[in-house]
């Protein structure tokens, strides 16, 4: 019987969790830990799927009528809730023993459960501790440590796992017919979502994807400028000390994702790039380069990033980033 065959990635969840659906013997609660974006959701419900499928040959079948309620969010015995206070916890625990409507469970998928307090998850425990037979919880965070050791010690956890770029690649190419970037800047994107692929369909939308990848350009035209530290590079940065702080934070934050990366190709062949899709781009511009250069660029940014976090006039913060960027030469 195949599990969970629609699920991209995170075998070890199709394992564990597959097998204890297929034999009957899922737990009452299950804690599903990821990064934004890893697919918690998307195990939850099709989670859901399988413990109440009626086909056969695969679980979940997807085209029962109980399959295609639950993933297209239309069964009202699966709920995803939001928990955030105790009132929350105390109304999900008062509806507990009411009957299904056309299910054989009940499911209830907290999202965000790393926001709750812990008023809410004291509340939300009593609900765990001695919840009717036909009731499954899916507690999805970002972090399991958040939650009391108390809520992970009645409920088994999972984690989501962030995919290879490829993979996201490959997916979106064959079920995305309507994402139509060339692949060169669907790459860009992929390589931005470190790995979720939530993010990666989500911010490849046409409208989302141009402002990302004029972001990113901003960027590596900065660190070019700072490499360069001639008179144009001064005259650009200097031309961005009006520039909005938060935007120039997020500026200089991702031109240290690809000073990483220029450092990484000096050192090594084939190490893993972080911003870079194409890593001959990244080879050409570290080529122009010494690696003390590059890394004196590194030390520089980084006391930006300080300067800027202690309200430092940006102008200031600019020009001192020049100069802390040029101690040696190339």
């Amino acid at each position: 019987m195949k599990i969970f065959d629609t699920l991209i990635g995170n075998e070890e969840i199709k394992q564990t969790l597959g097998a204890s659906i297929a034999s009957s013997g899922f737990s009452h609660a299950y804690i599903i830990e990821g990064a934004p974006g890893t697919g918690k959701r998307t195990v939850a419900r099709l989670a859901s799927a399988a413990i109440m499928c009626k086909g056969e040959g695969r679980l979940p079948c997807g085209k029962c009528p109980s399959c295609e309620k639950i993933l297209n969010d239309k069964c009202v015995d699966v709920k995803f809730c939001e928990i955030t206070k105790v009132e929350q916890a105390r109304e999900l625990k008062a509806r507990l023993y009411d009957s299904t409507v056309e299910s054989d469970y009940k499911i209830y998928i907290i999202t965000d459960a790393q926001k709750m307090n812990i008023k809410a998850q004291n509340a939300l425990l009593i609900s765990l501790e001695e919840p009717p037979k036909n009731v499954v919880f899916f507690i999805l965070t970002t972090d399991a440590g958040a939650l009391l050791e108390t809520i992970r010690s009645r409920a088994q956890t999972l984690r989501t796992s962030r995919l290879s770029d490829d993979v996201i690649f490959d997916h979106i190419r064959k079920t995305r017919p309507d994402i139509r970037l060339e692949d060169g800047k669907l790459k860009e994107i992929i390589m931005a979502s470190a790995g979720s692929l939530g993010y990666a369909m989500d911010m490849a939308d046409a409208k989302k994807s141009e402002g990302l990848l004029s972001r990113r350009s901003r960027a590596l035209d900065f660190v070019c400028a700072v490499l360069r530290n001639d008179n144009d590079a001064v005259s650009f940065l200097m031309s961005l000390s009006g520039t909005v702080r938060d935007e120039l934070k997020e500026t200089i934050s991702l031109s240290l994702e690809i000073i990483g990366d220029l450092i990484s190709v000096k050192r090594a062949k084939g190490s893993t790039l972080y911003f870079f899709a194409s890593r001959e781009q990244a080879e050409e511009i570290a080529s122009n380069y010494s690696l003390s250069k590059i890394a004196d660029a590194y030390s520089a940014l980084e006391k930006a990033t300080e300067d800027l976090n202690s309200n430092a006039s940006q102008g200031v913060t600019l020009m001192s980033l020049l100069i802390n960027s040029a101690k040696k030469g190339n």
